[in-house]
């Protein structure tokens, strides 16, 4: 069975109380690469929740740790004989191994996920909480500490997206996701170490990942992210290369925003030394 890393089952699992601002990036006309030092934009992402310190007292689980990942994450190369919607593979045989997941991937909202040019191109309309995620068979923490960050290249007509990972340290433990947050198939073993304040498994105040922003243009670039370029999480402030959870992307999108087109790709997903 594949465990999906509280990434993109539902439009609202992860992302429901989310808003994001910030102006428009100017398009370039050549390819570059740029290196993420800190976090962008003007928001304050809040991702599984609020900010408000969490209670209790639960030391959590460690839940179960992956293969050791190999640099490559996917250069999402497309195999014709898969069929179906295609949806990305990560990761080698022996080593970490998983693969993609977008929503809302139904309603009338739904995107479209396209791997034919050898990239993950998603379009549609954006009309409510939207984003694409990983997830990783059999296991649910991922040791990165061989890394110092993540990279990956992106294109399209949004401005901006935001990039979050989510850490034991932030994550809501097992045994508050299945006695209060209404998860009926957590166990008290599965990692996470943050007891929320309140709320339920979409929603829980107090474990928040550590995000950035990144900047889209309609020329691919590559965006390479250090792990200390995330932040606002709690209760940890800082990402824990060895122990993460969810590793996750969103576009922007608020309740008071008039739906738009999308048309987005990244490609080249890998660790860095």
């Amino acid at each position: 069975m594949n465990t999906l890393l509280r990434t993109a089952s539902t439009a609202r699992s992860l992302l429901g109380l989310i808003f994001l601002a910030g102006g428009l990036i100017a398009c370039t006309t050549q390819e570059d690469t740029s290196t993420i030092t800190a976090t962008g934009g003007t928001t304050t992402p809040t991702a599984t929740g609020g900010t408000t310190t969490p209670t209790g007292g639960a030391t959590g689980g460690l839940g179960t740790l992956c293969p050791a990942p190999k640099e490559l994450l996917s250069d999402f190369t497309y195999t014709p004989s898969d069929a179906g919607p295609v949806d990305p593979r990560i990761g080698t045989s022996g080593s970490l191994e998983g693969g993609g997941s977008y929503y809302p991937n139904s309603g009338a909202h739904a995107l479209t996920s396209d791997l034919s040019q050898d990239n993950w191109h998603l379009t549609g309309t954006v009309g409510d909480y939207s984003g694409f995620g990983l997830y990783f068979y059999l296991c649910d923490r991922i040791d990165a500490s061989a890394f110092s960050g993540i990279s990956f290249t992106v294109s399209g007509n949004v401005p901006s997206i935001t990039f979050g990972i989510g850490t034991v340290d932030n994550t809501p433990t097992g045994e508050w996701m299945l006695t209060t947050g209404g998860k009926t198939t957590a166990k008290a073993t599965d990692s996470g170490r943050c007891t929320p304040s309140s709320g339920t498994q979409y929603y829980h105040p107090g474990c928040t990942d550590n995000t950035t922003q990144i900047p889209v243009t309609a020329t691919p670039t590559t965006q390479t992210v250090a792990w200390g370029a995330l932040s606002g999480g709690a209760p940890s402030t800082s990402v824990n290369p060895a122990e993460i959870t969810t590793i996750y992307w969103f576009f922007p999108w608020s309740d008071q925003m008039a739906p738009y087109e999308l048309d987005f790709t990244i490609d080249d997903l890998k660790f860095i030394p």
